[in-house]
């Protein structure tokens, strides 16, 4: 009767043991996105100009002060004829999920030579509602001019994510990147998280 109560203790406390780590994965994998969306828009302005007088698409005309921003398409792939194509890339197309099984342009994903139903592991990546790992993320931009500086400005991109665990009170996560853009092609990062 002791030996059984005793395994009994040691069992639930190895279920417990698999449920902490589990989640510490999950927090993980959230963390890891949160970075590579902070890292994908940060190089994205890496590519603008300082000044172009023939667009606006440049760092001197990023609006200063908080932006809200739509977290880039890289995390939301909706099907495109375009688009080249490698193994085990996934995409959209009516709300349904394919993964590519061999490389290709312009196959339709009706085309099973070319795709394959993607199973819910596989789909894992930002959803058109900005849902991913059993998270919802929001994405703001700050513009700042630095003080004391000309040809400086600083951008602060700030993640923020919330899950809410069936039965448990949601809990909010914030992850944030600087980067410092000058005229003359000095660039830095910083990362707080």
């Amino acid at each position: 009767m002791m030996g059984a109560t005793i395994l009994v203790v040691g069992l639930m406390g190895l279920i417990q043991a698999v449920t902490i780590g589990s989640e510490m994965l999950a927090t993980a994998r959230r963390q890891t996105l949160a970075a590579q969306i902070l890292d994908q828009e940060i190089e994205t302005l890496r590519f603008l100009p300082w000044n172009d007088p023939n667009s606006t698409n440049d760092i001197v005309g990023l609006a200063a002060g908080p932006t809200t921003l739509t977290i880039h398409a890289q995390f939301r792939k909706a099907w495109s004829a375009s688009t080249a194509y490698v193994i085990g890339e996934v995409t959209s197309s009516n709300n349904v999920w394919y993964r590519c099984t061999a490389a290709h342009t312009n196959q339709a994903v009706t085309n099973t030579s070319y795709w394959a139903r993607a199973t819910p592991a596989q789909v894992d990546i930002m959803s058109d509602t900005n849902k991913a790992s059993g998270a919802t993320y929001a994405l703001t931009r700050t513009v700042t001019d630095v003080a004391g500086a000309t040809n400086l400005r600083e951008v602060t991109f700030t993640v923020t994510w919330t899950v809410k665990p069936s039965g448990i009170t949601s809990r909010t996560y914030t992850r944030m990147k600087s980067a410092y853009f000058g005229k003359y092609g000095l660039n830095q990062t910083l990362q707080r998280s």
